[in-house]
C-alpha cells in the first residue's frame, strides 16, 4: 500500500454483508439485453416514477417555459411557470388534431422562452399557461364543442430543492413521499447559489443501466482512466484510494456513495513551472482539475448531512435518486447532475449538467471550464466501456457475473429495478 493509500484506508471492512437481502452470489445481466424486459421496465419504472426534467432557474418568472422530449417517445411535455407562480407541466399535444403545440423550427427539438399563452401552429388554437383552451379558431364551425373542458393534458409536476420532477402516472404518490427522509435532506444544500451551468448530452449505444453501473464503483479508474492517472497501470493502481476508503449507503429505492478526493492546492506560488505535455501541469496552471477548482467559493457552512461516512479527505457525495438521476455534491462547492434516458434496450441519452457559483473573473471561468472538460473526458472514456460491455453481453456467451464489495450499489440498483417490474406485473406497489 502506498503512502496516500495508507492515509485514506479506514479498515471499515466490507459493506455488502450489511444488506443480506441483496446476497453475494453471481448476478445476471439479462435485464440489460432483453427486449421484453425493456418493455416491462418502461411501463413499471419510467411511466410510474418521478422523473427529473430541469431546474427552476429555467423558469425565472410567470410565463417562462421549456419543453422536454423524453427519449424513447415516452412523452413530449411543456413545463411552465403559471400566473400563480407555481410550476406546471402538460403533455405537449393539441386537443384539436393532436399536433405538438410548443416548438420552434424543428418539431423534435426542445425549446424554451416566455409567452402569455401557447398557440398551435397547425390551426391556431390557443392555450393559457394553465393548459386550458382559450381560443378555438372558427369555433362556430364545430359541433357541441365544450371549450371549457378542453386543454393540454396535465402531467403531475412537483419541485424539490429547485429540481423539477414530473410523473406520467395518473395518481402518483407525492414526490416527497417517494424521495424519503434521506434524500429529503438535500433541501438543506444551497443549490440556488450555483447558477453557472454547463450542459452536455450524447447518445450511447448501450443499455442505460450499464451507464449507471459505471459510476457506482471506483474499481475501474486505473484501467479506464489510466491516461489521466498514470499511463503505467502498475503506478495508476497505487494512486487510487484503497477499496475501504469509500462509503456506501442504501435507502431503498435510492442510494449513496461517498468518495475521497485530493486536498486543494496551496495558494498560488507564482506559476506552474516549465510547460509540459502533462495533465497534472495543466491542473496546476489553472488551479483546477477533476475534483473541482482549488480556489473554492464561499457558500457558507455545509449542511451536516454531507459526508456521513466521515471520509478524511472527502471528495463528493453522489446521491442516486431512483430511477435515473444522480446528484453529485462536491467538496469544492459545485454540483453535477447525471441523467440517463432509455430509448431502447440498447440505446440511451446521457445528460451531464454541471453547476457552479458564477465566476467572478476570467480566471474563475477558465478553472470551471477545465473542470467541465476533465469531467466530460472521463465520462466519454466510460462511454466506450459501456458500449463494449453491452455488445459483449448481447452475445450471452457469459450469463453469470461476479460483483465485488465495492460494487454493492450495482447489486442494489438492479435488484430494485427487477423488484419494481415484478411488483407492477403482479399488480402490487413496489
Amino acid at each position: 500500500m502506498t503512502e496516500i493509500q495508507d492515509r485514506l484506508a479506514t479498515g471499515k471492512g466490507k459493506f455488502t454483508p450489511r444488506y443480506p437481502e441483496l446476497g453475494t452470489g453471481a448476478v445476471s445481466y439479462e435485464d440489460c439485453i432483453s427486449p421484453e424486459f425493456f418493455t416491462a421496465e418502461r411501463e413499471a419504472v419510467f411511466e410510474r416514477s418521478w422523473l427529473y426534467v430541469g431546474r427552476v432557474e429555467r423558469l425565472p418568472r410567470p410565463g417562462t417555459f421549456f419543453t422536454r422530449e423524453l427519449p424513447g417517445k415516452l412523452a413530449s411535455i411543456v413545463v411552465t411557470k403559471g400566473l400563480d407562480g407555481e410550476v406546471h407541466a402538460f403533455h405537449n399535444v393539441c386537443a384539436h388534431r393532436g399536433n405538438k403545440v410548443v416548438w420552434q423550427e424543428h418539431p423534435q427539438e426542445e425549446s424554451a422562452g416566455s409567452c402569455r399563452q401557447f398557440a398551435c401552429k397547425y390551426h391556431g388554437w390557443r392555450y393559457g399557461l394553465d393548459g386550458c383552451v382559450t381560443h378555438v379558431t372558427n369555433e362556430a364551425e364545430f359541433f357541441d364543442l365544450d371549450k371549457d373542458s378542453l386543454g393540454m393534458p396535465s402531467v403531475a409536476c412537483e419541485t424539490f430543492a429547485g429540481f423539477v420532477f414530473v410523473n406520467l402516472a395518473a395518481d402518483p404518490v407525492p414526490l416527497r413521499t417517494f424521495l424519503g427522509d434521506r434524500i429529503g435532506e438535500l433541501e438543506g444544500y444551497p443549490f440556488d447559489k450555483m447558477t453557472q451551468r454547463y450542459g452536455f448530452s450524447t447518445r450511447i449505444h448501450g443499455n442505460w443501466k450499464l451507464a449507471v453501473d459505471s459510476v457506482c464503483e471506483w474499481y475501474h479508474p486505473p484501467y479506464v482512466h489510466g491516461r489521466f492517472i498514470d499511463p503505467d497501470v502498475s503506478k495508476a493502481e497505487k494512486m487510487v484510494p484503497p477499496v475501504d476508503a469509500y462509503h456506501y449507503d442504501v435507502f431503498r429505492p435510492h442510494m449513496l456513495t461517498s468518495v475521497p478526493g485530493p486536498p486543494p492546492l496551496p495558494p498560488r506560488d507564482g506559476g506552474a513551472g516549465e510547460p509540459r505535455r502533462d495533465q497534472r501541469w495543466v491542473y496546476k496552471l489553472f488551479r483546477a482539475g477533476l475534483f473541482g477548482p482549488d480556489d473554492v467559493p464561499d457558500i457558507g457552512e455545509l449542511p451536516a448531512f454531507l459526508n456521513k461516512g466521515e471520509i478524511g479527505f472527502w471528495g463528493n457525495d453522489q446521491f442516486w435518486l431512483f430511477p435515473n438521476l444522480s446528484v453529485q455534491i462536491w467538496a469544492r462547492n459545485y454540483y453535477i447532475t447525471y441523467t440517463y434516458w432509455p430509448e431502447s434496450v440498447d440505446s440511451h441519452i446521457y445528460e451531464i449538467d454541471m453547476y457552479f457559483v458564477p465566476p467572478a473573473n476570467a480566471r474563475d471561468r477558465l478553472a470551471q471550464e477545465l473542470v467541465v472538460d476533465s469531467t466530460i473526458e472521463f465520462a466519454m472514456q466510460d462511454v466506450n466501456t459501456i458500449e463494449a460491455t453491452h455488445s459483449a453481453l448481447a452475445t450471452r456467451a457469459q450469463r453469470e457475473f461476479h460483483l465485488s464489495d465495492q460494487e454493492l450499489l450495482i447489486r442494489q440498483f438492479h435488484t430494485v429495478i427487477r423488484d419494481t417490474v415484478a411488483a407492477h406485473q403482479q399488480g402490487q406497489n413496489p
